[in-house]
């Protein structure tokens, strides 16, 4: 079924859609015929000006679309909206294997860069938890079944049918030998709390390098699944 999209800069008929305070307009995809209202969407692009002065670094599509299909036309819109609001180049963030997907190849944009990839390893992890400091804390992130972690590191745990992925953050600087304990205590947990998982995914940018030596400790590997950022060139 064909999709029309929708340029919106209203917060109000926006709705759920609108991304926060930066947000300057919400590019939304409907089936042809459809009634108004975002509750019809079936994938849209909110565009985020993140203030900077450089017009290359200004402009920002968040996605929430998984069909290329879909992407490419909402992609184009926002491209046009930055454009006419004087930007000089649209960057957008997506997951992505080891190729670029349709998106990136029909709008000509280029790879600016890895924003991090997928570690995996399979599950019973069968490793004991060594620092009483990792704990789980509270977590109020929409899809997340619990936070373990300590102030400065954690992971927001993720539950995908009988995958667990590991969502990592950290507000310090710390070293492998805390990384495997935190990683370690998490592993625990989905053994102990999650019975029946087959595979833990933890998600490392491509210099963590403390991150990365901690993960092959505890038997993870990269795989070829990976988020990166894409620059389309405005002209």
């Amino acid at each position: 079924m064909a999709n029309f999209v929708e340029c919106i800069t209203d917060p109000d008929a926006a709705g759920e859609l609108w991304c926060g305070d930066r947000t300057v307009a919400v590019l939304a995809a409907r089936p042809q015929g459809a009634a108004e209202g975002v509750e019809g969407v079936e994938g849209s692009v909110a565009l985020l000006d993140l203030g900077a002065d450089d017009p290359a670094l200004r402009f920002v599509a968040v996605l929430d679309c998984a069909e290329d299909a879909i992407l490419v036309p909402l992609l184009q819109g926002a491209a046009d909206e930055a454009r006419k609001a004087g930007g000089s180049a649209l960057r957008w963030i997506t997951e992505e294997d080891t190729s670029p997907g349709k998106a990136a190849v029909e709008l000509g944009a280029l790879e600016s860069g890895e924003v991090y990839r997928w570690w995996r390893r399979d599950l019973p992890a069968g490793v004991p938890v060594r620092d009483a400091a990792v704990r789980q804390l509270p977590s109020e992130e929409e899809g997340v079944a619990f936070r373990i972690g300590t102030d400065e590191a954690w992971y927001d745990v993720e539950l995908d049918d009988d995958r667990a992925r590991l969502v990592h953050d950290r507000e310090a600087d710390s070293t492998a030998d805390a990384l495997t304990a935190l990683t370690s205590a998490a592993l625990h947990a989905l053994d102990t709390d999650h019975p029946g998982l087959r595979g833990a995914e933890v998600n490392a940018a491509p210099d963590d390098e403390d991150l990365h030596a901690a993960l092959r400790r505890l038997g993870f590997e990269a795989t070829t699944s990976r988020a990166v950022e894409y620059t389309l060139a405005l002209t």
